[in-house]
């Protein structure tokens, strides 16, 4: 899935890349970082029960996070304030079984110049829950981009 952040601050995740997941870190000190939705020009942030909500100013207790880089190729986002995890998982959600979207790779934006001016697709959740493979990762369909850099 991949993280969006909508002009109305909406932050959810998109089965594809759309114009909206396009985000940029941006260091803020050693560590810790600021991501900011290139097209909506808005912050990640997060509260103090961890939802996440695009603003237009940078709040360095709500829109700083550490980023913690793990050894399988993914990244880790914790909130430097709040010490709660970037989730796309609704912490609201009565399934205590949800899947936690916590793990985040960094892409290369594969959009068509003329998509920026469109309208994001509609977010679809189609994962198969009865499935050893219930988000379609299956093996060699993912890569990390830290083993396929252009060399």
């Amino acid at each position: 899935m991949y993280l969006q952040m909508t002009q109305d601050g909406k932050v959810s995740g998109s089965d594809v890349q759309t114009p909206y997941s396009l985000l940029q870190l941006q260091s803020v000190q050693p560590g810790h970082i600021a991501v900011k939705g290139q097209r909506s020009s808005l912050f990640l942030c997060t509260d103090s029960g961890g939802s996440l909500r695009g603003q237009i100013h940078f709040s360095e207790d709500d829109c700083t996070f550490q980023e913690l880089l793990l050894a399988d190729g993914y990244t880790r986002f914790l909130s430097s304030h709040h010490r709660l995890p970037v989730s796309l998982a609704s912490r609201r959600s009565p399934d205590q079984h949800a899947i936690p979207f916590t793990r985040f790779l960094p892409l290369k934006d594969t959009l068509p110049l003329e998509a920026a001016s469109e309208e994001p697709p509609k977010p679809e959740m189609n994962f198969n829950l009865d499935s050893d493979d219930p988000l379609g990762m299956g093996q060699n369909s993912m890569l990390s981009p830290h083993f396929s850099v252009d060399k």
